[in-house]
C-alpha cells in the first residue's frame, strides 16, 4: 500500500519523512496519510526520534520548516521566487516548470538542482547547509506532491 513517505540523502545522513495521519480508523488514518502535507522528518528509518516538521500550506503556497526552536517561511509571489529568510540574509529559490532549481543568496548561486515526482537532487551548496537544505528538499517534495494530485 502507498504510504507517501519520504527518504531525503543530504551528504552522508539519511532522513526520514513520515506524514501526519488523522482519524480514527486505520482506513480514514491511511487515506489521510495519503494526501497529508504535514510530516515529521526523523533521522534514519521510521521510529526515530522526530527532528523536525514540515508542512505545507496550498492556499498560502508556504512551505513551513520547524527545528526545534528555529522556524523558517519559504514564501511564494505571484510571478516572483520562493523567498526565505535563513540566517539573517534573504535567499531566493528560483524554479523552472522543467523542474530546475536555483537557490541564491542575492547574485551569489548557494545550491542548484533538479525536483522531480517524487526526488529532488541538489549539488554545490556549502556543507554547513545540509541540515537545512534536507529539510527544505522534503518542504519542496510535499510541495510538488500537493500540486500534482490536485492537477
Amino acid at each position: 500500500m502507498l504510504k507517501n513517505v519520504i527518504t531525503v540523502e543530504v551528504g552522508p545522513q539519511r532522513w526520514t519523512a513520515l506524514p501526519i495521519a488523522r482519524g480514527h480508523s486505520p482506513v480514514v488514518r491511511s487515506l489521510s496519510a495519503l494526501f497529508s502535507t504535514h510530516y515529521e522528518v526523523a533521522a534514519g528509518e521510521k521510529g526515530s526520534p522526530v527532528l523536525s516538521h514540515v508542512s505545507y500550506d496550498g492556499k498560502r503556497d508556504e512551505i513551513l520548516l520547524q527545528q526545534e526552536d528555529r522556524k523558517w517561511r519559504v514564501r511564494s509571489s505571484a510571478f516572483g521566487p520562493l523567498t526565505l529568510e535563513y540566517e539573517g540574509s534573504v535567499l531566493t529559490l528560483h524554479e523552472r516548470i522543467t523542474g530546475k532549481i536555483v537557490l541564491l543568496r542575492g547574485n551569489v548561486v548557494l545550491a542548484q538542482g533538479q525536483c522531480r515526482f517524487r526526488s529532488v537532487s541538489l549539488s554545490g551548496y556549502p556543507p554547513a547547509m545540509e541540515g537545512f537544505l534536507g529539510h527544505l528538499a522534503v518542504g519542496l517534495l510535499v510541495r510538488w506532491l500537493f500540486w500534482e494530485l490536485a492537477l
